[in-house]
Formats: C-alpha cells, sequence, structure tokens
C-alpha cells in the first residue's frame, strides 16, 4: 500500500473507518495494532479480521452469551457464586495479573501490550466456558450451585473488562456495564484500575439483561 498523503490526496478518511466499525472499534485497531507514536499499516481486511476474531467474536459473543443464560437460567437475576473450584480460582489470578499488566503497559503508553493482556483474559474466560458447559450443567438441578457459580464468574469477569477497556471503548463498555447490572457500583468512569481485580464486585441479586449485540458480525451492519 502507498503511504497516505495530504499533498497526494491518498490515504483513507478517518470518518469511513468510524462509519464502518464504529468510533470504539476504531480506537480499539489503532493502538491494539500499530505501536503508539510510530508508522503503521492500515487494511481492511486486518482491521475486520481483528474485529471479527476479537470485539464481534471474542468478547462480543461472551457478553451475549453470559447475559442470555443468566437471563434463561436464573431468569435475569445475578446469582450467587457457592461453589467455587479450581477453574474459578485460576481466572482470578489471572485477573490480578491482567490487570497489573495492562495498568503498567497503558503507565508506559504502550497500548498494545495493555490491549493484548486483557484480550488474552477473554480468551481465557471464554475458555473457561467452553470447559464448564454451563448448558449441560442446566440440564441437571443436582448441579445447580455449580451452574449458578459459573455464571456468576463470567459476570463478573465482564465487570473488569468493562473497567479495563473503559478507556479504549467507553460507548460499548458503558453498553456492557448496563446489560451487567452494574451500575450500583457506581459510574464506571469512576471505577479505579488498581481496584477492578478485586473479585467479588458485581453484587449478588441484579438484573442481568441481554442487550443488542456489542460488536455486530460485520455481515449482519446494514
Amino acid at each position: 500500500g502507498e503511504k497516505m498523503s495530504k499533498s497526494k490526496l491518498t490515504g483513507i478518511a478517518p470518518s469511513q473507518i468510524i462509519d464502518h466499525f464504529g468510533s470504539d472499534a476504531f480506537r480499539y485497531y489503532f493502538l491494539r495494532a500499530i505501536a503508539f507514536g510510530q508508522d503503521g499499516s492500515f487494511s481492511w481486511e486486518d482491521m475486520s479480521a481483528r474485529y471479527t476474531s476479537e470485539l464481534a467474536n471474542g468478547l462480543g459473543n461472551l457478553a451475549s452469551r453470559a447475559t442470555a443464560m443468566v437471563g434463561r437460567y436464573c431468569e435475569g437475576i445475578l446469582p450467587a457464586a457457592t461453589a467455587n473450584g479450581e477453574a474459578e480460582r485460576a481466572l482470578q489470578e489471572l485477573l490480578v495479573s491482567t490487570a497489573a499488566n495492562a495498568d503498567a503497559a497503558m503507565v508506559a503508553l504502550d497500548f498494545s501490550t495493555g490491549i493484548t493482556a486483557v484480550k488474552e483474559f477473554i480468551e481465557a474466560v471464554n475458555g473457561y466456558v467452553t470447559e464448564q458447559e454451563p448448558w449441560v450443567l442446566a440440564k441437571d438441578p443436582a448441579n445447580r450451585a455449580r451452574l449458578e457459580t459459573v455464571l456468576y464468574t463470567i459476570c463478573e469477569s465482564l465487570r473488569a473488562v468493562a473497567v479495563l477497556y473503559n478507556p479504549l471503548m467507553p460507548k460499548k463498555m458503558q453498553d456492557l456495564w448496563g446489560q451487567l447490572g452494574a451500575d450500583g457500583l457506581g459510574a464506571l468512569a469512576e471505577q479505579r484500575i488498581d481496584g477492578v481485580a478485586v473479585w467479588g464486585q458485581l453484587p449478588v441479586g441484579v438484573s442481568v439483561t441481554k442487550g443488542d449485540s456489542l460488536f455486530p458480525r460485520l455481515e449482519d451492519t446494514p
């Protein structure tokens, strides 16, 4: 690709990208894919691929599944986690290191490393969902405590993701904050990164609602 140039009138207007992907995804991509303050290359194909894999299929799908399952299995009320095990403790420990790594990277203006740390935490939560199979747990009343623990763990993980990604994607993370019923914790913008990894902040009993998809798949957008 040719280098963007005002004198040669070559380039892509940011408004074109924002119109297609949204402003939150625009910030995500350019801070994730291109080192801050450095030249970098942009392609529609690369942004589409990252948007689809990391935002639509990664974070967006996780949020959609979590809120839908709380609605289906718990009548939209966040259940308590009373049967924590090694899998839950592993995620809690990973969140501590994720928050520390993301915070240090952001302070150093190394946004790509910070974003990658959070992305890897989201991947771990998605892996946890696949391993725990809450849809299978829901079929047997004997597994009720485990089901509720898994659902709480997913939602509490998303609470942390909303805080960590809020500076980057404030519109979408505000939507997620509302879907999780987290407004009782205060405004999302007032949450502190140094306290994000304290586990159990999302109050049991709040209403969890499945809203519009945070990151619609590109073929689903008008």
